[in-house]
């Protein structure tokens, strides 16, 4: 684990059981919305002492580390050589171990289960691939998939993804390369983000252009003996009230679903939706936060910023950006969110976000705008 005391902004990527320092610029991404972390660097080709032009070849086995800490595990993807008379750049970018996920059809026996939980349907996809399945620490999975089945064509984690957003899941990855399936997370660092103090810059979107008055999910049941649909295909309807004029959406479910599905679906698709429609990010220096560790995508943490109109407020960190460069040297760009935008199950109909703002605290804040939903 790094300090703030021995903080030097160290990056070197191992591979084939070499360590490769000196990089003269990188860029780092980690976030819960992309599955696979993804890295890319920069060097003059030849490193010290080093009698190999272009030792790193792609499809390499790699680790990334910064600061000492390992922050992704995967493969080399491009190596990319620029000269000239007075220059050698060597630029080398790549993926954590689940971009094959991402990239691979998904191929299983017969492509269909019964009665299956995610953990296990991704423990079946994943066979071929060195990655393991984590389920995050405190997540409940929920009940078995009555059916499921693989879509002609579709990716590993294309196929993963509908298993998940039936049962309100999210997947992601972590330094090590697993596929995680996790939730919003609920773990609160014991800091803050505040403008004029450790925030060194931000930027905050507000929209509605992605967003309904209702979200109504309908399962894919067949027609009953007199065509009424009413009963052998069930749908939930949800409404965001923060949108004053009539704009429904109707979303078929990926498979058949119970009506406690369909509404998770539903509440999912809003709340993804309004997470969307106000975001913000928030730079900081260095790669470690005021405890010493790298800055994590899914923690919570309060960020005070007139700017962004947030007073203490608890916001997600979905995703992380580590850079270095000659201007800015080592920072990091926190993208956050309101925290209900991932909750997908737990707390969100109680969520002031869902309904009428009755008390005078209440409107005090809508005048204040400290709620982001209400841009």
């Amino acid at each position: 684990m790094a300090t703030q005391e021995n903080l030097s902004g160290i990056a070197e990527l191992r591979v084939a059981g070499a360590y490769y320092g000196g990089w003269k610029s990188l860029r780092v991404t980690r976030s819960i919305e992309q599955l696979a972390g993804t890295f890319e660097l920069e060097i003059a080709e030849c490193w010290p002492g080093s009698l190999q032009r272009r030792p790193i070849r792609p499809g390499q086995p790699c680790q990334l580390l910064l600061d000492g800490d390992v922050v992704i595990t995967g493969y080399v993807d491009t190596v990319m050589v620029d000269f000239d008379a007075t220059r050698h750049t060597l630029r080398v970018s790549g993926r954590d171990k689940t971009a094959d996920l991402v990239d691979c059809s998904a191929v299983y026996k017969s492509g269909q289960w019964h009665k299956v939980k995610i953990d296990q349907l991704a423990r079946d996809l994943l066979k071929p691939y060195d990655i393991a399945v984590i389920i995050d620490d405190g997540v409940d999975i929920g009940s078995a998939l009555d059916s499921f089945s693989i879509q002609e064509g579709e990716s590993v984690f294309e196929c993963l993804e509908r298993a998940a957003r039936l049962k309100a899941l999210l997947l992601t990855s972590n330094p090590e390369g697993d596929l995680v399936i996790t939730r919003a997370g609920t773990r609160r660092l014991d800091f803050g983000l505040v403008e004029g103090d450790n925030i060194k810059a931000a930027r905050g979107e507000f929209s509605w252009k992605e967003r309904f008055s209702s979200y109504t999910v309908k399962g894919q049941g067949r027609l009953g003996a007199e065509g009424d649909q009413a009963h052998s295909s069930p749908s939930a309807k949800v409404a965001d009230d923060i949108i004053t004029r009539p704009r429904p959406l109707i979303v078929l479910a990926e498979a058949h679903s119970k009506n406690a599905t369909l509404k998770d679906r539903a509440e999912w698709e809003r709340n993804v939706r309004r997470g969307r429609s106000a975001r913000g990010s928030v730079t900081v220096q260095g790669w470690v936060d005021p405890a010493g560790n790298i800055w994590q995508p899914n923690t919570i943490v309060p960020v005070t910023s007139s700017m962004l109109l947030l007073d203490a407020a608890e916001m997600l960190i979905v995703g992380c950006t580590y850079t270095l460069d000659d201007q800015g040297g080592t920072l990091t760009e926190l993208a956050i969110s309101q925290p209900e935008a991932f909750q997908l199950l737990e707390g969100v109909t109680q969520s002031r976000l869902f309904g009428k703002l009755k008390t005078k605290e209440q409107r005090d804040r809508k005048e204040k705008v400290e709620d982001w939903s209400d841009q």
